[in-house]
């Protein structure tokens, strides 16, 4: 845009459009000085405010230096205390080493002498050995033989100890079936104690069982027969607790328990009920007696169930 020159007195005159000499060369030279004005005076703003910033940056950067500075300087110096530590350790390692040194090359005179009579002494021994190489030889010899005679020896003793131990393993099994049967010997004769206990038992009651069926003549018969089933039944119980505890005995002697460390089975003393019915006692008493005598010679007397049923019978 060019910029045109107005007089104050030549308001409603022509205007003047040349251009304004000296300052312009050209029309519109001074709107472009203008321009170039304002540009120059951002770029300055713009240069001041990076100036403000680079200048921050710079010191920043120059406090951060001064500082490393420092610690190096610190650093340095611990270093240059470390140095003179580690001078003072050398030159005394050095020294110690060389005492060492100097000891160690003492030694060594020593064991050179020491290693030189070692080697006379044993040229000596050797001379002397040479004539003893055949006592030597005599010696091996004989220990050889002595070698043999041992070895001999030994293979009789440990026959001797395989037939020992087989001899320990009959016996032992010898001695287990013994035990063994005694058990079953002891168990026999206690179970055969409380069987006839229990035929004794059966017969009695049998025999109650029959009286019961005149409740008129016998009025208690009831009452015994519920007795007497009860004590049948204790003697069924107890038989069965004795094969019991007679196998488990018999099992342990087999699995390695010895007869005498076990404890013996105790069979309970039991005894026949009271008996209220009249003239049963009598009978039962006659009935027991037999019974003792049969079980003695079972053989040569018919059962006491089979005659008890026969006398019955003939009541009947």
């Amino acid at each position: 845009m060019a910029a045109i020159q107005v007089s104050w007195n030549t308001t409603h005159q022509e205007v003047n459009t040349e251009p304004y000499d000296p300052f312009e060369a050209q029309q519109g030279d001074l709107s472009q000085i203008e321009k170039e004005y304002q540009v120059l005076q951002e770029q300055l703003k713009e240069a001041c405010e990076n100036y403000e910033q680079i200048k921050l940056k710079v010191s920043e950067e120059t406090k951060d230096m001064e500082e490393k500075l420092k610690r190096n300087s610190e650093e340095n110096k611990i270093s240059k205390t470390e140095l003179d530590w580690f001078l003072e350790d050398l030159e005394k390692e050095i020294k110690k080493w060389q005492q060492e040194k100097k000891e160690i090359q003492e030694n060594l005179k020593a064991l050179k002498k020491k290693m030189k009579k070692v080697l006379n002494a044993n040229e000596t021994y050797t001379q002397k050995n040479d004539g003893k190489d055949k006592e030597h030889e005599l010696l091996l010899d004989q220990s050889l033989e002595i070698s043999d005679t041992f070895t001999n020896e030994k293979m009789k003793i440990e026959e001797c100890i395989k037939k020992g131990k087989e001899n320990y393993e009959e016996s032992l099994q010898r001695a287990v079936a013994a035990e063994v049967s005694v058990l079953e010997n002891w168990k026999e004769t206690e179970v055969y104690k409380l069987q006839i206990t229990e035929s004794q038992a059966e017969a009695y009651l049998k025999y109650l069982k029959l009286l019961s069926s005149d409740s008129a003549a016998y009025p208690d018969t009831e009452s015994d027969v519920h007795s007497w089933e009860s004590f049948l039944c204790k003697v069924g119980k107890e038989i069965e607790k004795a094969k019991s505890q007679f196998e488990e005995q018999i099992q342990a002697i087999k699995n390695g328990s010895r007869l005498s460390e076990l404890s013996r089975v105790q069979i309970p003393d039991l005894s026949f009920p009271v008996c209220s019915t009249p003239g049963a006692l009598a009978s039962l008493l006659a009935l027991c007696l037999y019974l003792k005598a049969w079980s003695r010679r079972p053989s040569f007397a018919p059962h006491p169930v089979a005659l008890l049923s026969h006398v019955l019978s003939l009541l009947n």
